[in-house]
């Protein structure tokens, strides 16, 4: 076993310099075993802190399963269902379908077959409600497509499953996976918050690439959508964590969940779409908070996990006794499925694939394409229809809140989320967030694109403001959601002013112009499908 590892420190240290990541962590899984163990690079760039395997990063989407692992609990202790209609737990629990809102049930939650897609901007947006709040936003968010329809990726599905599992059990989400499932399996590194995480002795920090350098960036905080993923964890945790899924629900003598429930969450429910064609990797499925594809003719389980700064990959395989998991602290990198399934060909003795040299190629052909994609700078730009001051309000939108528009000389910024955006003027009536039109040519299009954003509510955003039929500035139209129509915000009426003292004859002021008051909000069509990060 040790010996198909031999020469991996240096596959994994050229990793980091090939991909340009701060540091990774790795830890290798037999038989319930942890047989390999390494930190690499730096957790901390800046004081030079090296990673061990005992550093703690977030996890992102990797939380997933640990909120499907807290709801087999439940199940087995027949306190719920799978497939009870959630609102039947969750009296409030509404769908902006009704069918949807009557049928939707835990099951469909955690298949991501609700048809709702991301939404992700309104962790950003929203960060402040409850985690019941979150929920009542559902009914004001069109899917796009019908319940059951297909695979439609979901992060508020897993908020509003966490949901039903805290009024269920009686215990915060937190409380309950850290006492039902982080307790007896020792995993004591593995928090919740990235305030625990910064109290930790060995913790990594979060980098992105500007301009060809590491610089920090903030730890994103998603309180209140925890349950979709908002965990940290160190290798050896997570090793922790593979071990006790590949013993089938068990830690020592104890089992804390049915190998049948364990079954079912690794049980391919419902087909993802497929990226590039790959005959290693055929096809494409989901369990119960847990990826199932097939690698190489082996039955694989995983799950990746992105979060500013971050990017994780748990993995195993159940009937080879395997499991791998890679942490870094740096997003957007294909390291981690590099690095796992070189470690899974080396175990399994197969002839290694070219993996490195094929995420250069896509990353290469994605650059290529990612200019097109961008919102294109005309070639003859028309003036904005209105002085910028007409522009200036509040626009709401009942389920993403407020984006506050101000003239600040020489242009206009939007306020949203706790973050101030620079408004570029495009064409017309269309505005740009940032300053990440598509260049004149690839070289500045390379350029302007070297620059990584931190998450949040990202630049590069299209702003459009439309009229009503007086030709009055009514809402904006904003593509939060890449696979659902634009987020249209209505403009609140702005507050009268102060009537001013009047001579007796001069009379009462004239009635206000209707066409002033903000527009009723619209009500998005069908919205069209779109790709989406797993």
């Amino acid at each position: 076993m040790t010996a198909a590892l031999d020469g991996l420190d240096a596959f994994v240290a050229q990793g980091l310099e090939d991909w340009q990541v701060p540091g990774a962590a790795v830890a290798v899984v037999k038989d319930g075993v942890t047989v390999y163990a390494r930190g690499f690079g730096l957790r901390d760039v800046d004081k030079k802190l090296p990673v061990t395997p005992d550093t703690v990063f977030a996890i992102g989407s990797c939380t997933k399963a640990f909120t499907a692992a807290a709801l087999a609990l439940l199940t087995d202790q027949g306190t719920i269902s799978l497939d009870t209609p959630a609102r039947d737990i969750l009296p409030g629990f509404r769908m902006y379908d009704d069918y949807a809102t009557a049928h939707v049930t835990l099951r469909d939650m955690l298949l991501h077959r609700t048809g709702l897609p991301r939404y992700d901007a309104l962790m950003t947006m929203r960060p402040d409600i409850s985690r019941d709040e979150a929920v009542g936003l559902l009914r004001h968010l069109p899917s796009n497509k019908e319940l059951r329809a297909g695979f439609e990726y979901s992060n508020l599905m897993y908020v509003a499953a966490g949901r039903l599992a805290e009024v269920v059990s009686g215990q915060s989400w937190e409380t309950l996976v850290a006492q039902r499932l982080l307790a007896p399996l020792c995993m004591t590194a593995t928090s919740f918050s990235p305030q625990t995480v910064q109290a930790s002795p060995d913790f990594a920090r979060p980098y992105a690439l500007r301009r060809g350098k590491f610089a920090e960036i903030p730890f994103a905080d998603i309180g209140p959508y925890g349950p979709a993923g908002s965990m940290s964890s160190s290798a050896m945790d997570m090793a922790r964590w593979l071990a006790f899924h590949l013993q089938d629900g068990r830690t020592g003598d104890e089992a804390l969940i049915t190998k049948t429930a364990m079954t079912e969450m690794r049980t391919p429910q419902i087909i993802t779409p497929r990226g590039q064609p790959n005959p290693e990797i055929p096809f494409g499925g989901y369990g119960l908070g847990w990826g199932v594809t097939a690698y190489r003719g082996r039955l694989l389980v995983l799950h990746d996990g992105e979060i500013d700064g971050f990017k994780a990959l748990a993995s195993f395989m159940p009937d080879d006794g395997l499991g791998v998991v890679v942490l870094t602290n740096r997003a957007g990198t294909p390291l981690p499925e590099i690095l796992a399934f070189q470690i899974y060909d080396r175990l399994l003795g197969l002839s290694p694939f070219p993996w490195a040299e094929r995420a250069k190629a896509d990353r290469s052909e994605g650059t290529q394409a990612r200019p097109a994609m961008a919102l294109a700078a005309p070639e003859h730009p028309a003036p904005p229809t209105h002085e910028l001051s007409a522009y200036a309000g509040s626009y709401r939108h009942p389920a993403f809140g407020e984006v506050r528009i101000e003239h600040r000389e020489p242009g206009l910024v939007a306020l949203c989320g706790g973050e101030t955006l620079p408004l570029v003027h495009v064409t017309y009536d269309v505005f740009c967030t940032g300053a990440a039109l598509a260049a004149d040519t690839p070289a500045k299009a390379a350029k302007a694109d070297e620059d990584e954003t931190s998450g949040g509510t990202a630049a590069g955003l299209a702003v459009t403001f439309r009229m009503d039929q007086s030709g009055t500035i009514t809402r904006l139209d904003i593509p939060l959601e890449p696979a659902a129509a634009d987020i249209v915000f209505t403009k609140a009426a702005a507050d009268p002013p102060e009537s001013p003292e009047l001579p007796e004859s001069a009379g009462p002021p004239g009635p206000t112009d209707s066409t002033a008051k903000a527009a009723p909000a619209e009500t998005p069509g069908d919205a069209p499908q779109g790709a989406t990060r797993p």
